[in-house]
């Protein structure tokens, strides 16, 4: 079954209608980007805003561990105690602390009290419920052993860090007897009881699980498992000193009268584009069918005649409309730009062309080709043969040093002329002196043969400088003037060719 062909009409309709698609698919993913963009930026104020929180509780558990530490130091019976060296009698005082006001009075959950000697030699311990503990387990070796690598004055400053063993612990060593060091006191308490009331305090639920997923606390607040709460989570997590997670931190946020802005906003953004994306389809169909539609139709038309009453209906086949000016102006602008980027004389890319293909071999399309040799070329003798026989004769001699020059290129190199009896040559590829070198030299051979031009035999030399991309210069500008530099250097040595060095910046 034949299917009925469709029509430009139609087609320049359903052209516009896809683009019309097109622009509303564009608004829904731009509202979506920017829903997702708001609600990441507002997840990461959150979750600053928990760690300045964070930060401040755990600094106020590190200052009341500490004064529990310097109460331990002060108390005249541990001082005689740990001068007699009864550490028997000191694992009971340091389990007496486990009753002592910080701890009954809910302020920290002391876990561990451990006694070491100025070498670190475990002296006395106690452990939370264990009366006279003793060979307990390191609760956070971690920064037993950073307080061992200290050395100096920083043997005498306190020291504490989160670890996870795996529940999350806080521990801080304190030295003992001040100036003169006798000793360390570490202080192991949990920090979970000290984050609780972040919820309170910052106003939203909040759930804190261990290492290993377990979780350590819940909010009343928290929505039931498998609910659709609708809030914004915002997850924390502590670290020890090496950046190992600790305790994760998760709180919940109300934000469902952002979602309603959001909504909104992304309402609207729809309804302009809709509006936008209308005005638009309709102002293109009417442009297309007024510059192509409709001269296209009045074509057909005439093809039409044509066809029934032959010759009489040719005069009807003359283009109008855009679709003759298009090709018209076309084929202006190729004229133009032909001349604008030509030699006229020559027939060769000129200055301008030059600077633009230089410019696609260091940052346009063909910059990682690899590298490339630019040699700059200045004829010796050609002023002498203008003086001697004419602009005409000079005129000739230049076309001819072209061609020859033409015909030394490889697929891909590139000749231009500069602008009177200079020439400016790429070579893709090359990178190397030798090979550049081997190029100069055949340049110079070839240019060296006289050249006959009517009655007149004439003679010219050529001068030539050599850079190399990148390893001279990566900025086309300073590649030429370092080619220059260096074709100058050639001319003062009477001819041939020299290579740009730093120096000639």
């Amino acid at each position: 079954m034949l299917r009925r062909p469709i029509t430009l009409r139609v087609l320049s309709g359903l052209v516009v209608l896809a683009m019309g698609v097109l622009g509303m698919s564009l608004a829904l993913v731009t509202g979506e980007i920017y829903h997702r963009l708001t609600l990441d930026n507002q997840r990461q104020d959150l979750s600053g805003l928990v760690g300045l929180a964070v930060g401040e509780r755990i600094e106020r558990l590190q200052e009341k561990s500490r004064s529990l530490g310097l109460s331990i130091q002060s108390d005249p019976t541990f001082e005689r105690l740990l001068k007699a060296g009864d550490y028997s009698a000191v694992n009971h005082l340091l389990d007496d602390q486990f009753h002592q006001y910080f701890v009954t009075a809910g302020e920290i959950r002391l876990l561990q009290l451990r006694l070491f000697s100025s070498d670190f030699r475990l002296l006395a311990e106690a452990g939370e419920g264990v009366r006279g503990a003793s060979a307990q387990k390191a609760a956070c070796p971690g920064v037993l052993e950073a307080a061992k690598r200290r050395r100096g004055p920083q043997r005498l400053q306190s020291l504490s860090a989160l670890c996870a063993a795996p529940l999350p612990l806080h521990s801080l060593i304190v030295p003992v007897g001040g100036l003169f060091l006798r000793g360390y006191l570490e202080v192991v308490v949990d920090p979970s009881p000290s984050l609780v009331g972040l919820d309170k305090t910052l106003g939203m639920p909040l759930r804190m699980q261990s290492v290993t997923g377990g979780e350590l606390y819940r909010s009343a607040s928290w929505p039931a498992a498998g609910s659709d709460h609708g809030a914004l989570e915002v997850d924390y997590a502590l670290r020890d000193g090496g950046g190992r997670e600790v305790l994760r931190l998760t709180m919940l946020s109300d934000v469902a009268a952002l979602r309603g802005q959001l909504g909104e906003t992304r309402r609207n953004i729809l309804l302009v584009a809709a509006l936008l994306t209308l005005a638009v389809a309709m102002l293109l169909y009417r442009v297309l069918r007024r510059t192509m539609l409709e001269p296209i139709t009045d074509l057909l038309r005439r093809l039409q005649r044509y066809g029934q009453h032959g010759e009489a209906g040719r005069k009807d086949l003359v283009p109008t409309g855009a679709i003759r000016e298009l090709h018209a102006l076309q084929d202006v602008y190729d004229t133009l730009d032909h001349l604008a980027r030509t030699d006229p004389l020559t027939q060769l890319p000129n200055r301008a062309q030059f600077q633009d293909c230089l410019e696609r071999h260091t940052t346009g399309e063909h910059r990682h080709n690899g590298g490339f040799a630019l040699l700059m070329m200045d004829l010796n003798g050609f002023k002498q043969v203008n003086d001697q026989f004419g602009h005409h004769v000079g005129d000739a001699l230049l076309q001819q040093v072209a061609a020859r020059l033409e015909s030394t290129k490889r697929r891909g190199d590139v000749l231009a002329r500069l602008g009177g009896d200079e020439f400016g040559m790429l070579l893709p590829g090359v990178r190397e002196r030798e090979s550049a070198g081997s190029v100069a030299d055949k340049l110079a051979r070839i240019l060296g043969d006289p050249f006959q031009i009517g009655s007149h035999a004439c003679r010219v030399g050529v001068s030539i400088g050599i850079a190399f991309y990148p390893d001279d210069d990566a900025d086309p500008d300073a590649l030429i003037r370092l080619a220059d530099a260096a074709m100058y250097e050639a001319k003062r040595g009477r001819g041939g060719h020299a290579y740009a060095n730093s120096a000639m910046t």
